[in-house]
């Protein structure tokens, strides 16, 4: 073999073994469950499939439960987090939308689902459609498939900031879905290559995501299928905007609600906007971890709070 053969083995091994050494140490950095990314990473391969149906992407696996970010989601049946729904309950409440709705960082009886399921009377069912990385329409979608073979008479649908986002399904490659290192770079290469950074890039991009005309008709299509919904159910229908999450108190995104209330008032579904409640403590008093904004149990809480307000009033 020629020196420049065996030049380029020894570079092909050190390049292989750098690999594997870079990737046992993301994994054992990681090990505490507390990296955002790499939780989402393991949420996406330990709990998510593809969907058959291309309008909602992903879902559940039904019967399947992991330890994300040191707490337990447990899938049912039916491929909604929490236990089997109650078939003997006279009411049932349905909780539609992604993470938020879904309860990342918090135990399913913080969630909002669990909360909501305290609060109100103890004939009243309350599931949890929610799954993370879905845009609105994608989570109408679903709930539409779920509502197929469970009926609910109230549909509270959480309206975020990114449920105008155009969301993309497709498998990110081998390598990403099984190496932590590689969905690190991928990441952060994405980030790189996006060029945006900053309060000021945050706002310019959900300010554009929003009054786009793509934007809009996720909008559209997520409200006219709630609205066929009713009409075929007879469920009430109460939409929550859940506001950004980074600063409530310097709040730069009230375009979000407004848009979700003007879209609430054209189709008469009832609207909750919890952010006046959350302005005055300090912002990260309502999040997950100093890592992740995500809402938290307080937060859940004074949401599960004003929906059981408005609820209670029908029941």
């Amino acid at each position: 073999m020629s020196s420049w053969g065996r030049n380029s083995l020894l570079m092909l091994f050190g390049v292989v073994l750098a690999l594997i050494l870079g990737e046992g140490l993301v994994r054992l950095a990681t090990m505490s469950q507390e990296n955002y990314v790499i939780e989402m990473w393991r949420y996406a391969n330990l709990l998510k499939e593809k969907s058959p149906d291309p309008n909602i992407g992903h879902q559940h696996i039904p019967n399947r439960s992991a330890t994300l970010q040191n707490v337990t989601i447990q899938i049912n049946s039916l491929g909604m987090r929490g236990p089997e729904p109650d078939k003997t309950s006279t009411h049932r409440v349905a909780i539609v939308g992604d993470s938020i709705a879904l309860g990342w960082g918090v135990e399913d009886a913080d969630s909002l689902r669990g909360q909501l399921e305290h609060e109100l009377p103890a004939d009243v069912d309350v599931v949890n459609a929610g799954i993370g990385n879905m845009n609105l329409n994608q989570s109408v979608t679903l709930w539409k498939s779920i509502g197929q073979s469970l009926s609910a008479d109230t549909l509270v649908v959480l309206v975020t900031p990114r449920s105008t986002a155009q969301v993309t399904t497709q498998s990110p490659g081998w390598l990403v879905e099984h190496s932590e290192l590689a969905a690190l770079a991928s990441t952060f290469i994405q980030q790189i290559i996006s060029g945006k950074f900053g309060k000021e890039a945050l706002l310019d991009g959900y300010r554009q995501q929003w009054q786009s005309s793509t934007g809009q008709m996720v909008l559209s299509q997520a409200f006219n299928q709630l609205k066929q919904i009713q009409n075929k159910t007879k469920s009430r229908i109460i939409i929550v905007s859940i506001p950004e999450m980074h600063d409530f108190n310097h709040y730069q995104f009230s375009f979000m609600e407004k848009i979700t209330q003007k879209f609430a008032q054209q189709y008469q579904f009832d609207f909750i906007n919890p952010l006046p409640m959350f302005q005055g403590a300090p912002t990260s008093s309502f999040w997950v971890s100093q890592n992740d904004i995500h809402l938290n149990k307080k937060a859940l809480g004074i949401i599960s709070g004003l929906i059981a307000e408005k609820m209670k009033k029908e029941l």
